[in-house]
């Protein structure tokens, strides 16, 4: 009888253990990172919205100084591999679009750091290992100016969009290359790049910038922008801009994978800006944006952003074929 109540009593010390410890270890890692008194972010995102989440972080935890560099996934990229040839590690933490960000991770670039946080993240938005996480989403969706196009004449369908009366008067992202090798996949390689030669044939305006893009169309200079990004819609009808979206189907959603750097100088200050990153707080701020959070907890405003529409998750491991899908997509939409 002794020893099924040695073996019960050995148990809940272990569970004691672990329930003391954990806010003790947190209190340990915020000790380090007070210490370490810095952390670099570098980002991909907004350069306003990434300065709220680091003022909410840095109003957190006064005594490290956050500070961030932002431009776009393939700018920011090259400046990571460039400063790595050249030995500079100057980033803690990184924030990037899921090709760009799960290039680095196969490269080694990423220290494994499980956040506490990562629980309340679902399968698809994290890798198993606990290198990265994505903090939130966009959906890629067709955006029309309501003045000149009718609701009743608005694309439906992908297929539609090869109408002729649609020719000359469409815009897409010069660089949109993970939507393009995503939607290959979804239609199948031969069909996908043979529909794609279609829809350049309509004489498709090439741009760089989704934002850029979105506000042509707001303007009035476009009357369609293919795969816009949905929560810049709905920023832009909540301003009064004459846009309206349409999901067609699939939308190819992106991830945005948060990670801690494999050579920080500041690590335990970078784990910390990881968990805040990933935390309810922070996601708040994203969801303030109209963005859409990976935290089921926060749903995005409005709901409908991602509620009920054809969701076509970014396949990460199309990356290994990059460089192919760059130079396709520049060949057929006469990018150079």
């Amino acid at each position: 009888m002794g020893k099924p109540i040695t073996v019960l009593a050995n148990f809940l010390r272990l569970i004691l253990f672990f329930i003391c410890a954990t806010p003790l270890m947190a209190q340990g890692l915020e000790e380090q990172a007070r210490k370490e008194g810095k952390v670099v972010l570098y980002t991909t995102m907004n350069a306003t919205e990434t300065g709220r989440v680091v003022d909410a972080f840095k109003k957190k935890y006064p005594p490290i100084d956050a500070t961030f560099y932002r431009t776009g996934d393939e700018a920011l990229l090259n400046k990571v591999e460039t400063e790595a040839r050249l030995g500079q590690h100057l980033w803690d933490v990184i924030e990037l679009t899921g090709f760009a960000g799960y290039h680095l991770f196969l490269k080694g670039f990423y220290a494994k750091h499980d956040s506490p946080e990562r629980k309340f993240f679902p399968e698809g938005f994290k890798d198993k290992e606990g290198y990265w996480t994505s903090h939130y989403t966009n959906t890629h969706i067709l955006i029309y100016n309501t003045r000149m196009v009718p609701k009743d004449q608005a694309p439906k369908s992908y297929d539609d969009l090869l109408h002729p009366r649609w020719k000359g008067k469409m815009v897409l992202d010069a660089k949109d290359y993970e939507w393009f090798a995503n939607m290959l996949k979804f239609m199948g390689e031969e069909k996908g790049i043979a529909y794609m030669r279609k829809l350049a044939a309509q004489d498709i305006r090439m741009q760089a910038g989704h934002t850029l893009l979105a506000q042509l169309v707001a303007a009035g200079e476009m009357p369609l922008g293919i795969a816009m990004y949905g929560h810049r819609a709905e920023q832009m009808k909540r301003q009064g801009a004459p846009v309206e979206s349409v999901a067609l189907n699939p939308v190819v959603l992106n991830l945005h994978p948060v990670a801690l750097s494999a050579k920080a100088a500041h690590p335990n200050a970078g784990k910390l800006l990881v968990d805040f990153f990933l935390s309810r707080d922070a996601a708040k701020i994203i969801q303030s944006f109209n963005r859409i959070p990976d935290r089921p907890d926060v749903p995005p405003d409005p709901p409908s952003l991602i509620k009920d529409i054809p969701i076509l998750p970014s396949d990460l491991t199309l990356v290994n074929d990059y460089n192919r899908y760059v130079k396709l997509f520049r060949e057929i939409f006469k990018v150079y």
